[in-house]
């Protein structure tokens, strides 16, 4: 059966070469004017001078009956081919498409995710993403704030019982022996930090600083002695130069100074 007198187009869109179209209201009449809109039909829509359907991808728009048809570039296929190997031209065809705002917000957020992926990698993105929320120091306090609430440590204690500091402020004098290369990989947030093997004024105790300073931050050298202020940080497992695996106490430093500068 084709569509009765008088309708609006459907999704099904069928053809009647035997009466009028009207091009506004897309229904077919017998008379000259369309019995809903009372316009006059054209010429080039009467019975027998239409060209005959196009049968193309289509999809509607809300519910007001009108059929809009996408063009083969604009598929959904094509699109998604040209976005792999042609980027640009896959963003002009996406974003000139007659697709709703919200698929081509999508296919353009996966897109960027899966672009990031393969460029940078799974693991390391991850692990960016993660030191940008670490702060293994506290972020609130004023230098001056911060160098008050630390309480001053003998190395030796704060060697043996280094759980007993973990998060506490301390204050020490230490000297610099060498600079630890880390090589955790990519779950360590403590990557992309400093280490440095430290001993006491006695030279029997050894554990690490980690460097994470927050102002003024500078590389330390063998044998510089400085006076470290920061946060205890328990037991942390690292790598030596020579690829070593070693596990010592840690202090997360957040401000120093050398000996020969005041605090």
């Amino acid at each position: 059966m084709g569509r009765q007198l008088g309708s609006f187009a459907d999704e099904d869109e069928l053809d009647r070469p035997d009466l009028n179209k009207c091009p506004d209201c897309g229904c077919f009449f017998a008379d000259l004017h369309c019995p809903l809109c009372g316009r006059e039909c054209p010429e080039a829509f009467r019975a027998g001078n239409r060209r005959s359907v196009r049968h193309t991808r289509r999809r509607t728009g809300g519910s007001s009956g009108r059929v809009t048809f996408i063009e083969w570039y604009h598929s959904w296929w094509f699109i998604i081919a040209m976005m792999i190997l042609f980027p640009i031209l896959g963003i002009i065809l996406l974003f000139t498409s007659p697709h709703k705002k919200g698929a081509k917000i999508t296919v353009l957020s996966v897109a960027v995710v899966y672009t990031v992926v393969t460029s940078y990698g799974f693991f390391p993105m991850v692990s960016r993403l993660w030191n940008a929320f670490d702060h293994p120091v506290d972020q609130k306090l004023s230098r001056e704030e911060y160098v008050a609430a630390c309480a001053e440590t003998d190395p030796e204690t704060f060697y043996r019982s280094p759980d007993a500091f973990r998060g506490e402020f301390t204050r020490m004098e230490v000297t610099v022996i060498a600079k630890v290369v880390d090589s955790e990989g990519y779950y360590g947030g403590e990557r992309y930090y400093t280490y440095y093997v430290v001993q006491n004024a006695a030279g029997n105790i050894r554990f690490l600083l980690r460097d994470c300073q927050r102002e003024g931050a500078q590389n330390l050298l063998t044998g510089d002695t400085v006076t470290v202020y920061g946060e205890g940080a328990g037991n942390v497992s690292f790598f030596g130069m020579d690829g070593t695996p070693y596990s010592a106490p840690c202090l997360n430093v957040a401000f120093l100074s050398r000996m020969d500068r005041a605090v």
